[in-house]
């Protein structure tokens, strides 16, 4: 083994000194022992990559030649500093492989198993390890390779020089050395930060699938192989294009250390978006052309272009736009400008140019526009019926040039100029005919088969480019696809109180009619008229008849008469459907309209309230007395669900005194056991008048109030006493029924539940805030007692909605099965009917700083009390308010968060937090989030919160483009990501965001009307939603004293006031004093 001496002989001190700080810093690369056995090559990276070659004697102990292609190398009179860094990597090598051998890791395991490893001296205590990578990349044309090299350590970093021996050793649980006195206890090995333990975790988990692809080959290859790694190589790890994916993912906004074919270090960073390319289209003097790309610098990173680098930046791009830049890059490798000559530039802008413009702004010489026939495809389509299917002749229109593509060339241009073809246009639109199965015939394309040509005329036509008009031919006597011809259902109520339907549509008779509901039950998805058009069979009005048919349990021969009789509950039903489709005009009768009226709005219904309740009574009370009355004198009934503290009980009341009669049979009222005298005392209490009485106490008891209840208006009893009493009701008839708590028949096995239902009333109802708890089982028992057979059987109502809803999440049952039951459920919550709640709610959330950023907080508000104290005495009134507003927003910001200006700060913030906790509850919710800040690298911080927990959102503050502006919120209405994050003065204003309906204001800004401009970013026109706006202010902060002072000065603020300092400027001495008083 070479020793120091020897290496300190051959170079001078100085080659030697400089040689050790390039062997420390791994800049020794490849290094190789040749097949004597005595000799290395070596690659050294300094200014340049350089080669050395050393030999020792045969004993490896001196040296015997050196070599290095350096040009310092001949100057020297001894070994230069590349030659000194290889004899040093050579020497360490030598030592690692003369090393004792102690107790290896399998040994260490059998100890282990044994417990005896406590015998064993215990590994240290291992510092947080580091472990950063540094990228190079050398691109050249149709050729890019990557690799990573990394260094390792604590305090220190050191060069990795062999990452396969790095990682075996720690894989198999052994120790490895870094240097003298630094060694990596793999036992206690802990990871320093997040990025270091994924880029571990990542480098071995591409050692074991490359292992695991070597095990299918042969033992020798395989031992061979493993020597031989394709990923790992010495110090290098080689990237394919699916590990660069990864490890990008892992750097994440991490800084990237880029060295691109041998350039000094770069800081580069992830960043989102495309590069900027433009080139640009030049005419020369002779016609000819020449194209110039303009880059920016541009070099991808990987062969396929998905990964480009650009001005400091890392781009992931599309597969479309690697798969368009590749052969423009791979043109422009060697020179930054191409020439092409004048014949050669017609298929440049017939092909090409549409590639190049899906990844470059091109800018084409006007020379070139007056030359070339440059103008867009246009094509038209001649369609026709041809047997069973369709005929399509296509014309292509290119300005006054036009040909069939099936059975012409192509005409030549006028004298002058030549014609440009748009071929990749034109393959789009003869793709389309090809994926619906055309073939040519004549100079058409054709379809015979039905089924095709339906999809084509629904489907494909869709697909067509744009700029393609459709033609029919005479043969179409109307759209070959027509629209579901309008249904009109005509309705009234006959004298026994039955519902007659009759059904009619315009230009089709009554038997084509029943062939589509024909061809709708047996889930055609189109029908075929006499006439050869198509009618799909999607429509809502169809699907409406066949559910009210489906409903009323009627069959296709029931149909054939022309009328059908429904009962009277399906009026709601049958006015709801068409009111959902226009397709279905339903001509309603005038007792129809009236019963659903008072029905669908019972607030403008006249029932006339008693006038000893008019005084208590509440709108909304009166409302629900009047959809009582209007179920109650159609004989239909209904629950009335409001929620908790809303008056139920007084609304039934109300009810009961208005139909309060002499010779009218009681109503019976049936409660919990622990409400039956709460409902005499409100009878008695609302409605003296009222004869009530409790059928309680013994069975004996309970009978003779029942006989002696013969002038009562009122009988109230309990679930548990009337199940036992059912004989005593059987022979009475009542004229209302109330369930309150109706829950409690929601169990139709139970004994409440059958006992309620051999009950006889003119109309039932039901009072309950949960009608379903559980099951869909309970709102059909609910309804099995309050209109027998509306639901249809608890098995049939099974059938089609519970197990369809409740298993399938079937969204079309769900409608059904609220389309039926809504009109007889009233439901107010009490934000429903609470006249004071707006549509905009405004809410100030408080929270609290986590303690290290109160701590922070607290230190700068001391240090800003003394600063305005001195900016008072000393500065001129226009520079105090300028420095006051500086050091209130100091103090915003750390209320935000301290690392808005404290880069070391890693205490946390609670406003972020809270925000946090919001975006999660809003979410469960439905709702979709505008997030306004007047900081926009809090803005950013935020972004980071939502990356993190993998919420998509958009961003758009002062450096977004107008287009991309534009864009942005025209997504974001579209209903692309459920949050946006926005600058305060950025887009404040100018932007429609209607479809967001809760805003967050994440720090107070002084003008509480610039706060409104942001919100009615949302509040605005064209929204359907109430909006919520949320104010996020931290206790015990400056937050608290703004936002008191923005309440008290809204009534004051003119519209003419501007934002920030002007605001500011309005506030008294007393006020300003009062922001920094603790």
């Amino acid at each position: 083994m070479i020793d120091e001496e020897q290496i300190r002989a051959v170079a001078t001190d100085a080659a030697y000194k400089r040689g050790v700080r390039y062997f420390r810093r791994g800049a020794v690369g490849h290094l190789e022992r040749q097949e004597d056995g005595r000799s290395y090559t070596a690659v050294v990276e300094g200014t340049e990559a350089y080669h050395v070659r050393i030999s020792l004697t045969e004993a490896g102990d001196e040296v015997e030649s050196f070599h290095c292609d350096c040009p310092a190398a001949a100057q020297y009179l001894g070994a230069c500093k590349h030659v000194v860094a290889v004899l040093k990597t050579v020497q360490q090598q030598s030592m690692a492989g003369c090393s004792s051998q102690g107790t290896d890791a399998g040994g260490r395991r059998l100890l282990q198993g044994f417990q005896l490893a406590a015998q064993l001296p215990s590994a240290p205590l291992q510092e947080p390890v580091y472990l950063v990578p540094r990228l190079f990349v050398e691109s050249a044309p149709g050729r890019v390779e990557s690799w990573l090299e990394f260094r390792i350590g604590m305090s220190r970093l050191y060069v990795v020089r062999n990452l396969m021996e790095l990682l075996q050793r720690v894989m198999a649980g052994e120790d490895y050395s870094l240097g003298r006195n630094n060694v990596i206890h793999t036992a206690s090995l802990r990871w320093a930060d997040g990025v270091s333990e994924r880029l571990w975790a990542f480098m071995q988990q591409a050692y074991r699938d490359e292992k695991s692809l070597l095990r299918h080959q042969p033992a020798l290859s395989y031992m061979h192989a493993l020597q031989k790694s394709t990923v790992f190589e010495h110090k290098m790890m080689h990237l394919t294009p699916s590990l660069l994916e990864d490890f990008l993912a892992i750097m994440g906004e991490t800084s990237i250390e880029l060295h691109i074919d041998g350039s000094e270090a770069i800081a580069a960073h992830l960043r989102e978006g495309k590069p900027a390319i433009h080139l640009e289209v030049s005419r020369l003097a002779d016609r000819s052309g020449r194209i110039t790309l303009e880059d920016g610098d541009l070099t991808p990173l990987s062969e396929d272009c998905r990964i480009l680098y650009q001005h400091e930046a890392i781009y992931r791009v599309a597969d479309a736009f690697g798969r368009a830049l590749q052969p423009l890059w791979q043109a422009f490798a060697r020179a930054t400008s191409v020439q092409l000559s004048h014949g050669d530039m017609t298929p440049f802008f017939s092909s090409i140019l549409p590639a190049v413009e899906q990844v470059a702004d091109v800018d084409v010489d006007a020379g070139f526009e007056e030359e070339f026939l440059l103008v867009p495809l246009t094509a038209e389509l001649y369609l026709d019926y041809e047997g069973e299917g369709i005929a399509v002749k296509p014309v292509f229109v290119y300005d006054h040039i036009r040909f069939n593509p099936v059975v012409q060339a192509v005409p030549e241009a006028d004298e002058g100029h030549l014609l440009v073809r748009d071929s990749e246009a034109e393959q789009a639109l003869l793709a389309v005919f090809a994926r619906y199965g055309f073939v040519k015939k004549r100079d058409q394309f054709v379809q015979l088969d039905e089924e095709k040509s339906y999809d084509f005329l629904t489907q494909g036509l869709e697909e067509l480019p744009e700029r393609v008009e459709i033609f029919y031919e005479a043969s179409f006597e109307r759209r070959p696809v027509r629209p579901m011809p309008k249904v009109t259902a005509g309705v009234s109520v006959n004298d026994m109180d039955l519902l007659e339907v009759t059904f009619n549509m315009k230009d089709v008779d009554y038997q084509e009619l029943l062939d589509i509901l024909d061809s709708y039950r047996q889930k055609k998805r189109y029908h075929r008229m006499k006439d050869r058009s198509f009618v799909t069979l999607g429509d809502q009005q169809l699907r409406a008849i066949a559910s009210l048919v489906e409903n009323a349990g009627l069959r296709q021969k029931d149909l054939a008469g022309g009328k059908i009789e429904l009962p009277l509950s399906e009026a709601m039903y049958l006015d709801g459907l068409a009111r959902e489709d226009e397709g279905l005009q339903l001509v309603r009768s005038r007792r129809f309209r009236e019963i659903v009226r008072g029905i669908r709005q019972p607030q403008e219904a006249d029932y006339e309230v008693p006038t000893s309740l008019k005084p208590v009574l509440r709108d909304y009370q009166v409302t629900g007395f009047n959809w009582l009355s209007g179920l109650a004198d159609h004989h239909l009934g209904g629950i009335l669900a409001d929620d908790m503290g809303l008056g139920k009980t007084l609304q039934v009341i109300t009810f009961l005194l208005a139909r309060k009669a002499p010779e009218a049979p009681p109503s019976l009222v049936v409660a919990p056991t622990s409400l039956l005298y709460n409902w005499l005392e409100e009878i008695a209490r609302f409605a003296p008048a009222l004869q009530a009485v409790a059928v309680a106490g013994s069975k004996a008891e309970r009978r003779a109030l029942l006989e002696q209840a013969g002038g009562v208006d009122v009988i109230v009893t309990t679930y548990d006493t009337l199940k036992r009493d059912v004989d005593l009701y059987a022979q009475r008839r009542f004229a209302c029924i109330f369930l309150d708590e109706a829950q409690h028949i929601k169990n139709p096995a139970t004994q409440s539940a059958r006992a309620v239902k051999k009950l006889s009333a003119d109309t039932c109802f039901a009072l309950t805030g949960t009608p379903i708890e559980n099951t869909l089982t309970e709102l059909w028992s609910i309804f099995d007692f309050l209109m027998p057979g509306y639901l249809g059987s608890q098995s049939k109502f099974k059938q089609r909605f519970e197990l369809p809803i409740v298993r399938a999440e079937d969204k079309k049952a769900s409608k059904a099965l609220r389309q039926r039951v809504m009109p007889f459920i009233l439901r107010r919550m009490k934000k429903d009917v609470l006249k004071e709640l707006p549509d905009k709610v405004e809410r100030k959330l408080v929270g609290e700083m986590t303690p290290q950023q109160a701590k922070v907080y607290r230190a700068y508000f001391m240090k800003s009390q003394r600063d305005f104290l001195r900016e008072v005495s000393l500065a001129s009134p226009g520079e105090q308010r300028i420095k006051i507003l500086a050091i209130l927003t100091r103090l915003r910001q750390i209320a935000c968060d301290p690392s808005l200006f404290l880069e070391s700060y890693h205490g946390g913030s609670g406003k972020l937090d809270m925000l946090e906790e919001l975006i999660a509850e809003a979410r469960e919710g439905g709702h979709r989030l505008l997030i306004f800040s007047q900081f926009t690298t809090m803005l950013s911080h935020i972004a980071e919160r939502l990356r993190k927990r993998g919420l998509a959102h958009f961003y758009l503050d002062g450096a977004t483009p107008a287009l991309t502006r534009m864009k942005l919120v025209r997504e974001f209405n579209r209903g692309a990501v459920p949050v946006f994050l926005i600058s305060l003065k950025a887009g404040g204003t100018g932007l429609n965001l209607t479809g967001a309906d809760m805003v967050v204001h994440f720090d107070p800004w002084w003008n509480p009307a610039v706060e409104d401009q942001a919100t009615d970013r949302a509040y605005r026109l064209g929204q359907r939603s109430n909006v919520q706006v949320f104010k996020l202010i931290m206790k015990g902060t400056v937050e608290e004293k703004i936002y008191e002072l923005q309440e008290k000065k809204k009534s004051l603020i003119d519209q003419m006031i501007k934002p920030g300092e002007n605001f500011l400027a309005k506030l008294t001495e007393e006020e300003i004093r009062a922001l920094f008083q603790g």
